[in-house]
């Protein structure tokens, strides 16, 4: 979209001719930067939880993960912007004596003052992207709070790009689609900057039960006005210290008439390892949601769900609620793995939700059964080409389903998966 509206708006003469060395530096400088900025708009409106944004983009799972991808481009294409603004002699003495000549038309010298802060603000959001995306040793606390300064950043990148745009493209098609990013990101970081995303969604609660067995923490909390209308296989952000901040979790099961929700929670690092110890009964709680597409709405007649670990929830939360519908879904086989049958705490309340909704479940005990694989998924199913897929599990696992569901030539859309990765 950049390359084409760039392409409506360059100079007609840049087609006419072949360019000189300078005006092609003066162009790629151009193209690469709004690039940048529109890679950068993007990574910034998408994850904030708006309904009319996650809602195409298939859940808020999804936004985030566009959003990582959109970072980690606009970062590399941040490089390759200030190698052609720096690279010495031709390009370097363009892009001094553009700037100069902009500054001379408003009547002030604002090159010195922009480029600084534009320098700064592209190197310290070039570092944060690389630090973000590769680091995850970085605590989520640190993360968190890091990641927010990323709104400052970008209302300093704004302001580079609405003022070293050429005067020649503030009105053109490429113009426009500056304008337009800086409206709706400027927004974006307002809101970001003081705190109100998701703000509108949230609830507060405290925690009515809790019980800790085999690395898994059940947590019930009452909420205090309303409850929490939520879809099976969905998710909500949850803040039991606002020191920490909020964690997303999946939504386990929920009484709204009683305005109880539950969750369980799988200790995986350092964070969930230590909330058995540090929860309490009447901790105060704060619920944000609900979030995602992970709801098991499809079209085809018959449906195949794999879960492993605490992939688990969403599932169990879908049975739980076709139980409360009294209704029955045999055209459902659910592969549920687990390292031991005999001991997994949840083997026995998923054979009694089957049986009651007419389920068909397969157990797969990983310490006494080979992995599952895809051969073993479809063997079963009567028309694997009419199937759809539901998976929430761990990622390479996810990825080598998708890559044989891909393979066998069945459409992609009926591929279901969880991306359950906010940074």
């Amino acid at each position: 979209m950049v390359a084409v509206l760039w392409s409506l708006s360059a100079p007609r003469d840049l087609f006419s001719a072949p360019p000189s060395t300078a005006v092609l530096a003066r162009e790629a400088i151009v193209l690469s930067g709004v690039w940048a900025y529109v890679l950068l708009t993007l990574a910034i409106v998408v994850v904030m939880r708006w309904r009319w944004i996650e809602k195409p983009l298939g859940g808020l799972d999804r936004c985030y993960r566009l959003h990582k991808w959109a970072g980690i481009a606009t970062g590399a294409v941040v490089l390759l912007h200030c190698i052609l603004e720096w690279l010495p002699d031709g390009l370097a003495r363009i892009r001094t004596a553009q700037s100069a000549d902009a500054s001379r038309q408003v009547g002030l010298d604002w090159n010195a003052a922009t480029q600084e802060m534009a320098e700064l603000a592209n190197g310290t959001l070039l570092c944060a992207l690389i630090a973000i995306a590769l680091l995850r040793s970085i605590p989520y606390r640190w993360f968190r709070k890091t990641h927010r300064l990323s709104a400052l950043l970008y209302l300093a990148t704004t302001w580079h790009a609405l003022l070293l745009l050429p005067p020649q493209l503030r009105l053109t098609p490429l113009g426009a689609l500056v304008g337009l990013s800086a409206l709706l990101g400027g927004a974006a970081a307002a809101v970001s900057a003081t705190g109100g995303v998701g703000r509108h969604r949230r609830v507060n609660g405290t925690i009515t039960w809790l019980e800790a067995h085999d690395g898994m923490l059940e947590v019930e909390c009452t909420l205090d006005t309303r409850s929490l209308p939520h879809r099976p296989g969905q998710f909500a952000y949850v803040c039991f210290d606002p020191a920490e901040g909020p964690h997303p979790f999946t939504i386990a099961g929920a009484d709204p008439q009683a305005r109880k929700i539950r969750f369980v929670i799988k200790a995986l690092g350092d964070y969930t390892g230590q909330l058995a110890r540090r929860l309490a009964l009447a901790q105060p709680v704060t619920i944000e949601g609900p979030y995602g597409g992970f709801d098991f709405r499809g079209t085809a007649s018959e449906q195949v769900w794999v879960a492993g670990g605490i992939g688990l929830t969403p599932f169990l939360a879908r049975l739980e609620y076709l139980r409360w519908l009294g209704r029955r879904s045999p055209s459902v086989t659910f592969f549920y793995c687990t390292r031991d049958t005999a001991k997994d705490p949840y083997v026995p309340r998923l054979r009694a939700l089957c049986t009651q909704t007419g389920v068909t479940l397969v157990l797969v005990d990983s310490a006494r059964q080979r992995p599952l694989d895809f051969e073993a998924i479809t063997a079963g199913l009567h028309d694997p080409a009419g199937a759809e897929l539901w998976f929430c599990g761990p990622a390479r696992f996810g990825a080598a389903l998708q890559r044989a569901w891909r393979a066998t030539g069945l459409p992609g859309r009926r591929f279901h998966r969880e991306w359950f990765e906010m940074r």
